[in-house]
Parts: C-alpha cells; structure tokens; sequence
C-alpha cells in the first residue's frame, strides 16, 4: 500500500523519488494522482496529492504534516 511506502520512510528507510514513484505506479489507479503531480506538477502538487490519498483512504491526518515537511523530488532528507 501506498501508505506503507510514506511511513516507511517517516521511519527512516532510505528515499529516492524514483523508486517511490514506480511503487506508486505499482497500485494502479490509486497511485495516479501522486505519480501524475510527480511527473506534471511540482512539491506542493505532490504533497496535496499524497495528502489527498490520505484523506480519501482513511488514514491518520497527522501524517500530512510529516508529508508537507518533507520534498518528495529530491533525496531522502532524514526528517521524522
């Protein structure tokens, strides 16, 4: 799941935005609004659109702070 993938690297595993990005594609269409903001759009469209996959599937609103904390384009950063 896409949200294994955020938190995963809330806690510290490694990040390099290509390889998030094909795990995203890996999810079909619920991956599409974040692969599409990673290829067409840019940090602050990313960050919406993962926020957005947050909001939809039910998930803890807590984790779009750590998701607007971080940049989704560029290496890990090592922020928790």
């Amino acid at each position: 799941m896409i949200i294994d993938l955020i938190l995963d690297r809330k806690d510290g595993e490694n990040y390099q935005p290509s390889t998030f990005y094909h795990d995203c594609m890996q999810y079909g269409e619920v991956g599409n609004g974040i692969t599409a903001a990673m290829d067409y759009g840019n940090e602050t469209d990313i960050k919406e659109a993962i926020c957005k996959y947050i909001v939809l599937n039910g998930y803890n609103l807590d984790i779009c702070k750590y998701v607007n904390r971080v940049k989704w384009l560029s290496f890990d950063e090592r922020i928790k």
